[in-house]
């Protein structure tokens, strides 16, 4: 050893000179059923949430909007890698791209629920 070489103080990495061509996302016309089954589903939950709440309404729409953006795009990534998946091992790719968010979520509101219950009991 007769350089000292500070860790924090990298050598420089070589840069390419032209960066990689992204892949072309391909998406088949049952993936756009889902994505149009899941856009109602959650036009169906917003509505529902309007009938008592507008805020709420609003809330569930955009956070459903994300939702389904965020888990539809990674279904797709992921299939992008087999495309031989009939549509019954599609849907079950996208349930298991939406079940971490429904899981999360679910728990959150029902946290929230019961502390509003309780808050409600208390007083």
């Amino acid at each position: 050893m007769s350089t000292m070489h500070d860790i924090y103080d990298p050598p420089p990495a070589p840069v390419p000179l032209a960066p990689p061509m992204p892949d072309r996302m391909n998406y088949r016309q049952s993936d756009l059923v889902i994505l149009a089954v899941l856009v109602v589903g959650v036009s169906l939950l917003a509505a529902w949430a309007y009938s008592f709440e507008p805020a709420i309404a609003y809330l569930t729409l955009i956070g459903g909007a994300i939702v389904i953006v965020e888990s539809w795009s990674t279904a797709l990534g992921f299939l992008h890698k087999r495309p031989w998946m009939g549509l019954k091992g599609r849907w079950k790719i996208f349930v298991a791209a939406l079940l971490p968010w429904l899981l999360g979520l679910g728990l959150a509101a029902a946290l929230m629920m019961s502390l509003f219950l309780l808050s409600d009991w208390a007083g």
